[in-house]
């Protein structure tokens, strides 16, 4: 008589998130164990409702919650997108549909027939009818990036968070019987490993689990009692609203920055926004360059000759020279992209000449740039790596993005006078509201968006060593997320490997959870 062996271990996994960071880490894990069916997984997912300040939305906001509830879905539990994929952001909120194929396309790919174009077009007369302030067929934010017909066009934010929660219920309906999800309704308070167990707890339930990943994601930072009403943070939006005063200085000029201080001119009725950087410029729009280029001198060979932050400068200068001269554009000098006196004309031409062609030479070094410290690091002392990472940041606005239709609604902003770059910093420590500028003056705005300082949720509170239980999962990209979430899954996913090895065999006619 034949007998059936099957193995008895069961894994336990606690994931504390269910925005991108989580969701992209569920797949990973659900991929390598499908191919695992002697391991009985069970998941918890620990996500709390999502609560939104209807009062502070503005009424594309609110006719789209409403539209949402009225078809069936509930907007206090979604999955996959988070906050920064939230369907109640504002339309204006959008990225590049390059970001989406380069980020989860391998979520459509596992789970479901359709890629998140397909989905798009598949659902155009929802979204239509969801985003009339953005779509082409209705609307007055338009533009003519802002499209559902292509992929080199944007989509609003929200829009991606809706298919990544169709892709989280199509995964959820397609687990094979050996791994069983359970999405835990609280969020994760505290947690203590001790030798190979993992004590999690939320407000009412305490959890012993084999791992844990924690991806909650970035927040900014804390804000003072003595800040209410007056400071804000960027995210969630709805946070804020129609009770901003007529002038608001938002703190921070990256993408985040940019998005909500168009959202405070367009739809929250505030006059005048200050935008206040270290340097009193933003980030530049990203294009997709339709020639290719290979870095002759920004190169991980040319930094092994010399591991320095002094020559990773150097190499930088003479490739931007190389690059605009491949180009065809005048190359107007190291100093002077640094010290942009007019960044209102800088943005201007910038656009002309990128509208003119794509083929631009901060478009082309925008990801040569950015994973550069990555590339090299493991070549530098720690004090070089502080000096690379310094010289990143440094070149960072020119190089780090946001979707060209913000760029361009930002511009006309700065030509209208109601959006103003400045040079300064929030000053956190101060009981009133406070921001010094750079001749040493200070001033005491009525309304604050900080839209800079991202700290990690929980700081990090795994061991660097081999045996952690305890993993994070984030990143500031679609695309460091995916390869984050895929490192981690993968190591887990060796670790039970490794301890079906040891793990006795029994006669077992089920495998209990």
């Amino acid at each position: 008589m034949l007998t059936r062996w099957r193995c008895n271990l069961r894994v336990r996994i606690a994931i504390a998130g269910a925005g991108v960071s989580g969701f992209a880490t569920l797949g990973y894990l659900v991929e390598a164990f499908k191919a695992m069916p002697s391991a009985g997984v069970l998941i918890y997912l620990l996500q709390p409702p999502r609560e939104i300040h209807t009062e502070n939305l503005s009424a594309p906001q609110r006719d789209r919650l409403i539209h949402l509830k009225n078809i069936g879905i509930n907007l206090s539990q979604l999955f996959g997108g988070g906050h920064v994929y939230h369907p109640v952001q504002p339309s204006l909120f959008t990225f590049n549909g390059n970001s989406a194929a380069r980020g989860f396309n391998f979520v459509a790919q596992r789970y479901d027939t359709s890629d998140y174009f397909e989905w798009v077009q598949a659902n155009r007369r929802l979204l239509a009818t969801l985003y009339p302030d953005f779509a082409p067929e209705k609307g007055q934010q338009r533009h003519r990036d802002h499209t559902l017909n292509d992929i080199q066009g944007t989509t609003p934010r929200g829009v991606y968070g809706l298919y990544l929660h169709a892709q989280f219920l199509a995964l959820k309906a397609h687990l094979p019987e050996h791994i069983a999800l359970q999405i835990i309704p609280e969020a994760l308070q505290t947690f203590t490993q001790i030798e190979q167990k993992v004590t999690v707890k939320t407000n009412t339930q305490k959890l012993s689990v084999d791992y844990l990943v924690q991806a909650t994601g970035h927040r900014f930072a804390a804000l003072r009692s003595e800040w209410v009403g007056h400071v804000f943070n960027a995210y969630p939006c709805d946070r804020y609203g129609y009770n901003l005063p007529p002038q608001v200085t938002v703190v921070g000029a990256g993408p985040a920055g940019i998005e909500v201080a168009l959202h405070a001119l367009h739809n929250l009725n505030v006059a005048q926004v200050t935008l206040l950087s270290r340097r009193a410029q933003s980030r530049l729009p990203q294009v997709e360059p339709t020639e290719s280029y290979e870095c002759q001198w920004f190169t991980r060979e040319k930094m092994r000759l010399q591991p320095t932050a002094k020559n990773a400068k150097a190499l930088l200068q003479q490739e931007l020279k190389v690059c605009y001269q491949a180009c065809n554009l005048p190359y107007p000098g190291w100093d002077a992209l640094l010290k942009i006196e007019d960044y209102s004309t800088f943005l201007e031409n910038y656009l002309q000449t990128t509208n003119q062609s794509p083929n631009h030479p901060f478009a082309h070094l925008v990801r040569p740039v950015m994973s550069f410290y990555d590339q090299v690091k493991d070549l530098l002392p720690a004090v070089e790596q502080i000096g690379v990472l310094q010289l990143i940041n440094q070149v960072k606005p020119l190089f780090a993005t946001q979707s060209r239709p913000c760029a361009e609604l930002m511009l006309a902003a700065l030509q209208a006078k109601r959006l103003r770059l400045m040079a300064g910093e929030f000053l956190p420590e101060q009981v009133t509201p406070t921001i010094l500028h750079l001749d040493g003056t200070q001033a005491h705005p009525d309304g604050i968006i900080l839209a800079t300082g991202f700290v990690p949720s929980i700081p990090p509170f795994y061991p660097q060593s081999s045996d952690t239980r305890c993993y994070s999962v984030m990143g500031t990209s679609l695309s460091s997320v995916h390869s984050r979430a895929a490192n981690v899954a993968s190591v887990i996913t060796r670790l039970v490997r490794r301890q079906t090895l040891h793990v006795s065999f029994v006669i077992s006619p089920d495998l209990q959870m």
